[in-house]
């Protein structure tokens, strides 16, 4: 189950990177400018929060199973228009529609495998979905590259379309709902010493309040901002700023990707062993995360300001790629925190808010380069100089407010307390 949820996120974020790569192509056909590429680049965000805390509510009272399966069917169906007479107005709707789809699809595809894991295991499932963006750019880049080169840029969406109608298939004939859950066959999930128990006292919005959720969602806001940048900026960066060719271009895309990979596998090991040992959620998951990401926004801060050569490239990567393991980080201390029967909608809500960053960033760097003018790489340069300095401010919220005991702990006592008061 965990590697067909790691397979959907692949295909999620190969959907979102599409667009990057075939920017320049759909700019020149239809005549867009920069700030209309960014707007259609944020239309994708356009419902994505709101759907994402919707879905994430529906995920809470029925399987996950036909909830992932008719998200993938759509995310199919989106694309379809855009092989057909697209232009400025299509594509926006296209896109708008994917992202609506492709919104709820990290927060429920983590509801779903944390059902087979206790907390302390699940540190390495969830790196592994996290690691589903990486190696869905990873593998898309060079392959959409080759096909758009070849076959146009249309095959590329084509690919797209077919991958997630496999996928649904599959899914639809293989796909089982896991043994720990409000929604498995009535089993609850067990309580455990470090986090809440399922109970109806321990509401949604209670585990909102905590500092932990609140440090998770400013963290990977953070991160999202430069994910976000690498799916649908890096790719005419790189061509138009950077002066790399195309087939260049789409090997170069995955850097970040690759750097991410790493960290994000990592990161889960190193972090599920320390828990292991002893060591607490705040610092194995909250520290170490949050340092992952101060060190990301440092990197990106510095690439701006290095020649173009191998340095610069190797900085991009890390500033650009590393921030990701905080996803993981994230979604397992919202999961220690969340009763089973509220997870879907605490995680809904988590992707809803830092989902902002995906309407915020394409858009202000699509005003931001289209106000260079003639020398867009002063646009470039200054987008990527401000996402350093988010990145810093999420990781340094990710350390001081990610304590996922200690929130674990005040919400047992309100439970406890409120049952008490109720029995009375």
């Amino acid at each position: 189950m965990t590697a067909l949820l790691l397979a959907l996120m692949m295909i999620n974020f190969g959907d979102k990177a599409v667009l990057g790569l075939a920017a320049n192509d759909i700019r020149h056909e239809f005549g867009l400018s920069a700030a209309q590429y960014g707007t259609i680049a944020s239309g994708f965000f356009l419902l994505f929060s709101i759907s994402a805390l919707a879905v994430g509510f529906i995920a809470d009272r029925f399987a996950t199973k036909p909830v992932l399966l008719v998200l993938a069917v759509v995310w199919a169906v989106a694309l379809l228009p855009v092989l057909g007479a697209a232009g400025f107005g299509v594509l926006l709707a296209s896109r708008i529609v994917l992202g609506a789809a492709e919104g709820p699809a990290f927060g429920v595809a983590n509801h779903a495998v944390q059902k087979w894991f206790v907390d302390a295991d699940r540190n390495v499932p969830a790196a592994l979905l996290s690691l589903g963006p990486a190696l869905g750019v990873m593998v898309a880049a060079p392959t959409l590259t080759w096909l758009m080169v070849h076959h146009g840029w249309r095959s590329m969406f084509v690919a797209l379309i077919v991958a997630g109608v496999v996928w649904a298939v599959v899914w639809a004939v293989a796909g089982r709902e896991g043994p720990l859950g409000a929604h498995s066959h009535g089993t609850a999930e067990p309580a455990s010493a470090e986090g809440v128990e399922d109970v109806p006292a321990v509401s949604a919005l209670r585990v909102l309040s905590t500092g932990t959720w609140i440090g998770c969602s400013i963290a990977v806001f953070a991160a999202y901002w430069s994910l976000s940048l690498v799916v649908s900026w890096l790719p005419p960066y790189l061509t138009n700023g950077a002066g790399y060719s195309k087939s260049q271009t789409g090997l170069l895309t995955a850097l970040p990707w690759v750097a991410g990979a790493v960290a994000v596998v990592a990161q889960g090991v190193v972090t599920q062993r320390l828990m292991k040992r002893g060591v607490s959620a705040r610092w194995a998951r909250g520290a170490l995360g949050g340092g992952v990401v101060i060190a990301a926004g440092v990197c990106t801060w510095a690439f701006v300001h290095v020649p173009n050569g191998p340095m610069k490239l190797a900085l991009m990567a890390l500033g650009l790629g590393i921030s990701g393991v905080i996803f993981t980080v994230a979604t397992t201390a919202c999961g220690q925190i969340s009763p089973a029967r509220s997870r879907g909608a605490v995680l809904g809500a988590f992707v809803a808010v830092y989902s902002l960053a995906g309407v915020a960033a394409p858009f202000v760097t699509g005003r931001l380069v289209g106000d260079a003018g003639s020398a867009p790489i002063h646009g470039y340069d200054t987008v990527f100089m401000l996402t350093g300095i988010i990145l810093v401010v999420g990781g340094i919220a990710a350390v001081a407010l990610i304590r996922p005991e200690r929130d674990a702990a005040r919400l047992r006592t309100r439970a406890t307390t409120s049952s008490r008061h109720c029995a009375n």
